[in-house]
């Protein structure tokens, strides 16, 4: 079915013929989409018909009835001339679908009738494919019945065939040959009336009951004169008929008769028996003869001197063509005295038999009993008694061959391994001999004897596949004569190469496992390997493990020079050899990139990095390294081929030659340049540094680094930025003069607006190796083109640049960043020694402030206490206890004021609208009422937030009035919240100082409510301002103070 489904899958070339273009159109669209086989070729012409017919092939042709001035009948009588078989159709109109193919023309295959509107198109796509199909059936038909009968006629057999009637249908030229008569005359005849001779016998018998029966018959049959010989009959019948298949085997009967006659006679036999005639032709030869030749047993009619001439010794071979001669010659004679024994001639002959070198005792004698000259040659095997003598020469001559093998110094590895397996080969009397590669599993072919066999060096097998897996499992010889005697006929290597003997030793190389030596043959042996020939196997096998020991030491000697010759041309230093007079033997790459001269220039010549007011220094470097001491990072000067003086670390070592004198030297130099001017910038840093930390303001350390950076570093456009978190900008402290002159005057920089913002506010050293490749450059039009910005931590920037691109390798970046570095630290520890000395500062106001305040309520007190205990008067001791509350609240605004001042660590999250109205309550308001928004929450410390609301709320009703409305709400431009009352405001003139200790324009306040606000605001990260309410009362605004572009972390509401 896969066949037949595969041929109907091929597709059909359709050659459509219609003068009406547009139908036609129709047809080539909707013929493929009916069957996807249709390949449509239109035509509207019979000229155009032939002209695609001789250009393409095509399966089927449909034409048109009508064709202009033709006829579609007549295209097909066309067409029929040049090709018979082609399927066409007529497409008819409905007035002619009553018409038959006949009335159309006897060409034609099909007509389909095509109405107008109706579907006609898959009838006639229908018809299409059965004809193409058909016809290529057909075809296909026609050529296996060719094929066929090609293939009868070339056959051996006698082949002819019959019909139901026995009328002969076929007979090939064998046949007819064979019975001597003409094929074509016979054809048609009836079997029985043609060959009368054969009626009435066997084979007409089972003929007929073949014919009968519809099965085959085969047998053997004579056939009577005229014919007289055997055949052998396979007849076959079918529905048609039957046919014969004949084979002549007269001549084999007559062979196995007289075979099956000699093995009768001489099957207990065993020695080797031939009758031969005056030509050496054998006569006759007994199996025994035939086991000896190791060929078939059939040896009639061959020569014995073809068949022993090269197996036997050339004086063996002239002697027993003497003695047949002379035996012939007394063939001759009769009569009494005509022989002198029962055999006439006695000589010993060795025979390379079929299983090894045989020695037979050979006699001959004249048969008499026939008129021809014939000669009874009759032979013993008498090779065991002398087995034992050829086995010790033969290992004598093994031995000999072994040592004259290993003696050979001029042999490669392969070539005395391959050597080896041949002495081995022929000591042992075996076909094949290898050395295996074995790895876990995996058994490679190492060497091989004899090459271009069936195994090959480099062929891989699996250990478990060969006979050497016993060996590898034991450790030790292992050997067998005969391997289905020894239970290996189920074995891979006795199936696929039908080894019958094997002998194999393992090896070991450095104490591991390597493989085994081997060696096996497709012939079983009589004896089992001896003693001997096992020890001798164990010899081979110790010196292919020393030999392959020896390769493995050469490779690896080999491997680690070009090792060390691929790290000396690969090393970065300048590597060299030289001998003792100074001249180069090697220059390697490192040393041609580090001081310019190829290894062409140099090799074979005087060092060229000796000059002549160095030469005292080479003399010292040359008898040190000669006498077998080493020369270890020393600091040396050389100067280049272009004349560039650097520095470089010197290593020697000194190199033996073969006889252990020490005749040249490897020297090592490493360019240490670029090292000893980073150990100088790195000390000018280091004295930078110390300047920086005894610099007392800002100023002096902006102009300690931008000097440092032009004079220590070579970064001569350098400029620094301070963080100016008021303002939210960095402020530009100072610059080198070549910045000055390449910026003017050097701009603040605001966030968002240039890679420095960018780098600061990221906290990143940024390196630009082309700022112009950037977007966010401050100025489009800058000359610069390189970049290094380093931010100081929160306290500025540092940054240096370059009009050319890519002008900052990792070492300058690493540089700058250290003496940024140190400014940063410098800048860290101005700032606090700043904010100490303001510490300081508030201090001292803060201890005149506790003097003076605290000195007037106790005054107070005091004086009042002293007329109270002379009048006794209440309201003096009113007046007692009411400067004891005042010292009481400054007391408490004290306290506030300290802690308020320390940052909040630990803070939770709290929300600002229920912490506002709390604090409200804890607050005299009287009449005043609180407008709390909807307010952020924020990470901070809820005790300190309430002290701050309730210092506000107090604040107010204490210069507002009882009634004083207060809102409290967040910012419209962002995080941060207000409080706003409607009281009478704070003149602008006081809000400089309003958040200073003591500062207070109302009698009763302390002058701390205001400070302690401030305080407990900078504690959590906000800065608080002052403005004018919206209904003309204060206004106290706080926003989360901005630290490289973003709000502190205490302020970020988590809302």
């Amino acid at each position: 079915m896969d066949g037949l489904e595969d041929r109907r899958g091929q597709p059909i070339c359709v050659l459509y013929v219609d003068d009406d273009a547009e139908f036609a159109e129709v047809v080539e669209t909707e013929l493929p989409r009916i069957d996807s086989r249709f390949d449509v070729t239109l035509a509207g012409t019979v000229d155009e018909v032939f002209e695609t017919l001789a250009a393409q092939p095509v399966d089927c042709v449909v034409t048109a009835s009508s064709l202009g001035e033709q006829t579609g009948i007549d295209l097909v009588d066309s067409v029929r001339k040049s090709d018979e078989n082609l399927p066409t159709i007529l497409c008819t109109d409905g007035q002619h679908e009553q018409l038959t193919p006949r009335e159309y023309g006897v060409g034609v295959s099909d007509h389909v009738t095509i109405h107008v509107r109706r579907d006609t198109l898959r009838l006639l796509a229908s018809a299409i494919g059965t004809l193409v199909d058909a016809s290529r059936a057909t075809k296909r038909a026609d050529e296996t019945i060719d094929r066929f009968r090609r293939t009868l006629e070339r056959a051996t057999d006698a082949v002819y065939s019959v019909d139901t009637e026995w009328r002969i249908e076929y007979l090939n030229q064998k046949m007819a040959e064979r019975v001597g008569c003409d094929p074509d005359a016979v054809m048609g005849s009836i079997l029985w009336e043609e060959f009368p001779s054969i009626v009435g016998t066997e084979l007409e018998t089972k003929y007929r009951t073949a014919m009968e029966t519809g099965e085959p018959v085969s047998f053997e049959q004579y056939l009577e004169p005229p014919f007289d010989y055997w055949v052998e009959i396979r007849a076959f019948p079918d529905d048609d008929g039957l046919t014969v298949f004949s084979r002549e085997i007269t001549h084999e009967r007559e062979q196995t008769h007289e075979l099956e006659r000699s093995k009768a006679i001489l099957e207990q036999v065993h020695d080797v028996v031939f009758v031969l005639d005056s030509s050496f032709d054998i006569q006759y030869a007994n199996p025994s003869a035939a086991r000896a030749r190791g060929g078939p047993d059939e040896m009639r009619g061959m020569n014995i001197l073809d068949i022993v001439d090269d197996r036997v010794p050339d004086e063996d071979l002239a002697r027993f063509r003497e003695a047949v001669s002379k035996t012939v010659s007394r063939t001759n004679v009769r009569g009494d005295g005509a022989q002198t024994g029962l055999y006439d001639t006695d000589l010993q002959v060795t025979f390379d038999a079929a299983d090894g070198p045989r020695t037979f005792d050979v006699r001959l004698t004249p048969l008499t009993e026939t008129d021809e000259d014939r000669v009874l040659v009759v032979g013993r095997d008498v090779t065991s008694h002398q087995e034992i003598k050829r086995q010790l020469e033969r290992e004598r001559d093994a031995l000999q061959a072994v040592q004259r093998v290993m003696g050979d110094a001029d042999l490669s590895t392969d070539e005395r391994l391959a050597k080896l397996l041949d002495v081995g080969r022929w000591t042992l009397d075996l076909d094949v001999g290898i050395v295996s590669d074995i790895g876990g599993s995996d058994y490679v072919v190492r060497a091989v004897s004899p090459a271009g066999g069936g195994v090959s060096v480099g062929d891989r097998f699996d250990l478990e596949s060969t006979y050497c897996e016993a060996v590898v499992a034991s450790d030790e010889v292992c050997s067998f004569v005969d391997a289905v005697e020894a239970g290996r006929e189920s074995h891979p290597a006795y199936r696929e190469f039908e080894l019958e003997s094997y002998i194999g030793a393992p090896l070991s190389v450095d104490g591991e496992r390597f493989g085994t030596v081997n060696f096996s043959s497709p012939n079983s042996r009589d004896v089992a390997f001896g003693e001997i020939e096992r020890t001798f196997v164990e010899l081979l096998g110790e010196l292919v493990s020393a030999e392959l020991a020896r390769e493995q030491s050469r490779c690896r000697l080999e491997q680690t020079n070009q090792r060390l010759e691929s790290l000396i041309q690969a090393a970065p230093m300048a590597i060299m050899e030289v001998d003792e007079d100074g001249h180069v033997h090697h220059w390697n790459h490192g040393a041609e990139a580090m001081f310019g001269w190829t290894s062409d220039e140099v090799v074979g010549e005087q060092n060229p990095l000796i000059p002549e007011d160095k030469t005292d220094e080479f003399e010292i470097h040359r008898k040190q390294t000669f006498s077998g001491d080493r020369i270890r990072g020393k600091e040396v000067r050389r100067q280049t081929k272009s004349g560039e003086v650097r520095d470089y670390l010197l290593s020697t070592a000194p190199v033996e030659s073969a006889d252990g004198d020490i005749d040249r030297t490897i020297a090592v130099l490493e360019d240490i340049t670029r090292q000893k001017a980073l150990e100088a910038n790195l000390r000018a840093l280091q004295q930078t540094t110390q300047e920086l930390s005894i610099a007392s303001s800002v100023d002096d350390i902006a102009e300690i680094a931008v000097d440092a950076a032009a004079t220590v570093l070579d970064l001569d456009v350098t400029s620094i930025w301070q963080y100016d978190d008021h303002r939210e900008m960095l402020v530009p402290l100072t610059e080198t003069s070549a910045a000055r002159g390449l910026y003017g005057e050097t701009p603040p920089l605001t966030p968002g607006e240039s890679l420095a913002w960018d780098a600061f506010e990221a906290g990143e050293v940024r390196a630009y190796d082309d700022i112009r490749e950037y977007d966010n450059r401050y100025n489009d039009d800058t000359e610069i083109r390189s970049e290094i910005i380093v931010p100081l931590g929160q306290d500025g920037l540092l940054l240096t640049g370059s009009t050319s691109p890519h002008e900052f390798n990792e070492q300058d970046v690493d540089l700058f960043r250290i003496l940024a570095s140190s400014v940063g630290a410098a800048l860290v520890r101005a700032k606090r020694e700043g904010e100490l000395r303001q510490q300081n500062e508030r201090l001292d106001q803060f201890a005149s402030v506790v003097s003076h305040d605290l000195r007037n309520p106790l005054s107070v007190a005091t004086g009042f206490l002293e007329i109270a205990e002379e009048t006794g008067e209440k309201a003096y001791f009113e007046k007692v206890e009411s400067a004891h509350e005042r010292i009481e609240d400054l007391i408490d605004d004290l306290l506030s004021l300290a802690r308020g001042e320390r940052p909040v660590e630990d803070g939770v999250d709290v929300g600002l609208d229920s912490i506002a109205n709390e604090a409200w309550e804890y607050v005299d308001t009287a009449d005043a009422t609180l407008s709390v928004g909807e307010l952020p929450t924020i990470t901070g410390d809820p005790s300190r937030l309430k002290q701050l609301f309730e210092n506000l709320f107090r604040n107010a009703a204490e210069h507002s009035g009882d009634d004083v409305s207060i809102t409290v709400d967040s910012l419209d431009r962002g995080h941060g919240f207000y409080v706003e009352d409607d009281g009478v405001g704070i003149p602008p003139t006081h809000r400089e100082n309003i958040f200073e200790h003591g500062v207070s324009y109302s009698r009763s306040g302390t002058g701390f409510g205001l400070s302690i606000v401030a305080a407990i605001a900078r504690a959590h990260g906000w800065t608080v301002t002052v403005t004018d309410g919206a209904d003309g009362g204060a206004r106290f605004e706080f926003e989360p103070r901005r630290i490289h572009g973003t709000a502190s972390k205490e302020a970020h509401s988590t809302r």
